[in-house]
């Protein structure tokens, strides 16, 4: 395509594209979709998601808290002829998104950091504000104008059942954030929904603060366990520093009237009472220095100062501060095979040495040891296991540095005995939030030891970030506070 004709068809794909009157600032927008494409495109990413993604209920009381408090913030927002439909996410994430037309998502990682029902609302009023401001669709627009020569023409016909590229394209604008003016508009909305929903606006500079408390924890577990701190990960990657979020939220509070408005401390409270406060047992658990997983029917212990995180695809582990680590995959066997026969297959032999087979905990098992290049270890020395529960092969790698393997084989042998039938009656349930009434003479130290330091090395901390708090900070006598059990 010579650059005159090439320049004739951007202009003319260009023209097609229309400026709307935007429902929040009444400004004209440069949009590549039309209300009717906006709703289509969100109806088909909903639909998507709930394939990919764990969604409680609308039964779930929780979802329906949610969607309730939703609901009266979106009855006052600027796009009340939307039907707003509140989700939760079933997942540890600290996060919560928005779709074009009115879906609204919030995580349960997210949702058991909330400290009042005011808190909530400002979140989902923050979503609501994408919503009402378009900013998926103006992100879209930004990213359908760099790509005119692919498909363009879907955009200016109905979306075609099944089609993946509108959906894929929104995906890539949620996840790559809406940008700086976008999140502050977004801020400023939540603020004017809540004053008008009745809530206490100020909620939103503890939702605020609270990021800002767990961003520091995360950053400061990363570096306690050896491993790299990448800021703004995941879709807070384009968001703007929580500090100036703070700074600038208190700033429009100048012309604000001050501390009144609906606030529901114990409600929000109750709301997450007897909710996992990590991953579900459909996805496992960590449990001080133990891994649970009650829908697989398995556990296994850590030694100390072992670094456990659980993840969707596997479970890992590293030695604190050293190139030691850990690794457990589940695969669902096709046609029966014994455990050496996994492994024969899995490594070469020439790299390989058998070490034995046998019976664990009613699991058949092989044990072999592999001479190879593994992730963070270039010359690795691998011990590899195979532990067989019915269709279930459980794939579990250890590895060090070659010259360091002996040192460390002593704790390779422990875990992987530690490796069993989970039993709930026997061996406990995941962790939950439980609520607990704050005493003089409580700290959050206290509470971490009473509960054996469930969560882990800083357990205390997270249990002071759990209820909005620093760890030198502690609610007042007879004040309900969450705590994990």
């Amino acid at each position: 395509m010579n650059r005159v004709f090439q320049f004739v068809v951007i202009l003319g794909l260009l023209s097609l594209a229309g400026c709307a009157t935007n429902p929040v600032s009444g400004n004209k927008d440069f949009v590549m979709l039309s209300e009717k494409q906006e709703l289509a495109l969100g109806e088909q990413a909903a639909a998507e998601i709930a394939k990919e993604m764990i969604i409680l209920p609308k039964s779930d009381p929780l979802a329906q808290y949610v969607d309730r408090v939703g609901q009266r913030l979106a009855n006052v927002s600027d796009r009340k002829n939307l039907f707003y439909r509140f989700h939760v996410v079933d997942d540890t994430t600290i996060n919560a998104f928005a779709l074009p037309g009115g879906y609204i998502y919030i995580y349960r990682g997210l949702l058991n950091h909330m400290n009042n029902e005011a808190e909530l609302a400002a979140v989902l009023g923050h979503e609501i504000g994408h919503v009402t401001a378009r900013h998926s669709v103006q992100q879209y627009s930004k990213a359908q104008a760099y790509q005119l020569g692919v498909a363009i023409t879907s955009i200016f016909v109905p979306i075609p059942q099944g089609s993946t590229m509108l959906t894929d394209m929104l995906a890539m604008a949620v996840i790559q954030g809406y940008g700086r003016d976008a999140e502050l508009q977004s801020d400023e909305l939540s603020l004017e929904y809540l004053s008008r929903a009745g809530y206490n606006a100020k909620a939103t500079i503890g939702v605020l603060e609270t990021l800002k408390r767990l961003d520091e924890l995360d950053t400061k577990e990363k570096k306690d366990a050896g491993e790299k701190v990448e800021k703004y990960h995941g879709a807070f990657s384009s968001h703007p520093e929580t500090r100036k979020r703070i700074d600038e939220a208190v700033a429009k509070f100048a012309d604000m009237q001050k501390g009144q408005g609906t606030i529901n401390h114990e409600q929000m409270l109750k709301a997450v009472e007897g909710y996992a406060y990590g991953d579900s047992a459909e996805q496992g658990a960590v449990v001080g220095r133990r891994f649970l997983h009650p829908e697989l029917g398995i556990q296994l212990e850590f030694p100390k100062d072992w670094v456990i995180t659980n993840t969707p695809v596997a479970l890992n582990a590293r030695l604190r501060q050293q190139k030691v680590f850990f690794q457990l995959q589940m695969k669902e066997l096709q046609k029966r095979e014994t455990a050496r026969e996994i492994l024969e297959g899995m490594f070469p032999k020439r790299h390989t040495t058998f070490i034995g087979s046998g019976s664990q905990a009613g699991m058949q098992y092989a044990h072999a040891q592999i001479r190879m290049s593994a992730p963070k270890v270039s010359q690795a020395m691998v011990d590899a296991y195979i532990f067989l529960k019915r269709s279930q092969a459980f794939m579990m790698l250890l590895w060090s540095e070659r010259d360091t393997f002996d040192k460390h084989k002593p704790d390779f042998t422990r875990i992987a005995k530690s490796f069993r039938r989970y039993d709930k009656a026997k061996d406990g349930d995941i962790p939950r939030i439980a609520l607990h009434t704050w005493r003089d003479g409580d700290s959050w130290q206290k509470l971490a030891q009473a509960s054996n330091n469930i969560l882990g090395r800083f357990t205390a901390e997270k249990l002071a970030a759990l209820n909005g708090m620093g760890l030198d900070q502690k609610p007042g006598n007879g004040e309900i506070v969450k705590t994990v059990r």
